[in-house]
């Protein structure tokens, strides 16, 4: 055992005439045969290292990030087609655009869920944690947060589809804002549902079928016929129906 102290100890504790508490300690110190040093300079290197091999470091992990992200977003229905734009601002002010021009033939409601749809993947590819959503059509907030019933079939899977979606996050929150207070993300959509050229520094993206999978219960989106699968009635009960070539 090596002591290392500015103060004489090795005179304090060898004193043959100490009595007292001293004593005590010297008789106590006995069997380990301590070697005392006197404290010299210590480079600051040495006293690094010595941290470093001998501290217990608990290791802290980065805070958790706070602050939200917000997004903005619109859809959009024209003559010329469905569109819907995302404005997406991180809390350091950064605010990255999205265009979606969707091409099939839907109502109004549905391209403001697929412009939900779409910035919610997107914050999601860029790693977002928490997010605040606004938008200007109060069905599709209130549905989303929860607050009002879905009647029609195609919202409801709209609304299902969003829910899976933001229990990715650690936070989602839904917002109405007016119209005013969403002009940047109204003005993406029209943008692409006009089918306008898309200026720089904007992403375009094209959506060829809806992000759910349409109802026939629902005339918000509209279905072709030729994707309308019929059940044929022969093969259900072949003992019952004959063959028919004319059905």
């Amino acid at each position: 055992m090596t002591v290392v102290c500015e103060a004489p100890i090795s005179e304090i504790i060898g004193n043959k005439d100490a009595s007292g508490r001293i004593a005590k300690w010297a008789i106590q110190l006995a069997p380990y045969v301590p070697r005392y040093e006197r404290r010299d300079a210590i480079k600051s290197q040495a006293l690094a290292n010595f941290l470093v091999d001998w501290a217990e470091m608990q290791y802290k992990p980065p805070p958790p990030e706070t602050e939200y992200w917000r997004m903005h977003f619109d859809g959009s229905k024209l003559k010329e087609g469905l569109g819907a734009g995302v404005v997406l601002t991180s809390p350091k002010g950064d605010n990255p655009r999205y265009v979606l021009q969707i091409h099939f033939r839907a109502s109004n409601n549905v391209a403001e869920y697929e412009a939900l749809v779409h910035g919610l993947k997107v914050a999601k590819e860029v790693g977002v944690r928490r997010i605040i959503c606004y938008g200007d059509s109060d069905l599709v907030v209130q549905q989303c947060s929860g607050d009002w019933d879905v009647k029609d079939a195609n919202m409801a899977s709209y609304r299902f589809y969003v829910q899976q979606i933001a229990g990715f996050f650690e936070g989602c929150k839904f917002h109405h804002v007016p119209r005013a207070a969403n002009e940047a993300a109204d003005t993406l959509s029209k943008l692409g549902s006009s089918r306008q050229e898309i200026p720089a520094g904007i992403a375009l993206s094209h959506l060829r079928k809806p992000s759910i999978k349409p109802s026939l219960e629902s005339e918000s989106i509209f279905v072709p016929e030729s994707h309308v699968v019929l059940m044929d009635i022969d093969k259900v009960n072949p003992r019952t129906f004959s063959p028919n070539p004319g059905t």
